[in-house]
């Protein structure tokens, strides 16, 4: 990849275009392959890195999953956070524009807290597309707001059925189980959840907090 100055041209392609999400697009398709951005992950540069998974949330398909994943325990906070934000990018594109405008307003059935509507929606894209693994994870999310926890873990293995990677489903799932008083089964969902993707520190205090309980109700039984 090009560099001048200490700095690579990707990673000042993405300083020049931060809010034009079109001509960024354009442009990365055009000048840099996926196979390229994949490779970059790897460079030394921590600013080619962040750049690198930007760019790949921007474009890639599915074949960047696993580079992604393993972009999640990168040295630098920036490569993993924007390898997180990438993957999510990905796992929401379907190559169906009539399925994305119905996962947006899925979605803002749920920000609005209407949630059998989101339900509705999102039972609509799975009949249409049985196999896109985020109509299900946000299936789950509908019907977790819903307390319709046992509805809520099912979609989540779907989910993870069609997207092993989904740390997002196991987290969720994870959720669901506290709910339900499984301490086990929750603790397993989230520990699943932190060998994907260790950045998830909200789950990682969960964790801990279970295990403290699980230890105490050992030893007082």
């Amino acid at each position: 990849m090009p560099e001048q100055n200490g700095f690579s041209e990707l990673a000042r392609l993405m300083h020049q275009h931060p809010d034009q999400k079109h001509a960024l697009r354009s442009t990365l398709a055009e000048k840099y392959p996926q196979e390229t951005l994949i490779d970059s992950l790897e460079n030394q540069k921590p600013l080619t890195c962040r750049a690198a998974a930007y760019a790949l949330g921007e474009i890639a398909n599915k074949d960047a999953i696993p580079s992604l994943v393993t972009a999640l325990t990168h040295e630098d906070p920036g490569t993993r956070a924007n390898a997180e934000q990438a993957l999510w990018s990905i796992w929401f594109r379907s190559d169906d524009e009539s399925i994305d405008a119905m996962m947006k307003k899925g979605v803002d059935h749920i920000k609005t807290q209407r949630y059998d509507e989101a339900v509705q929606v999102f039972s609509e894209v799975i009949r249409i597309a049985a196999n896109y693994a985020e109509g299900y994870n946000q299936r789950a999310i509908a019907y977790f707001m819903s307390d319709e926890m046992s509805k809520s873990v099912e979609d989540c293995k779907r989910t993870l059925e069609l997207n092993p990677f989904h740390f997002g489903a196991l987290a969720g799932m994870g959720q669901c189980y506290l709910k339900l008083g499984d301490l086990a089964a929750a603790l397993d969902a989230f520990q699943r959840a932190l060998e994907i993707n260790p950045n998830l520190y909200a789950i990682e205090r969960i964790v801990l907090e279970i295990q403290s309980m699980l230890q105490q109700h050992f030893e007082e039984n």
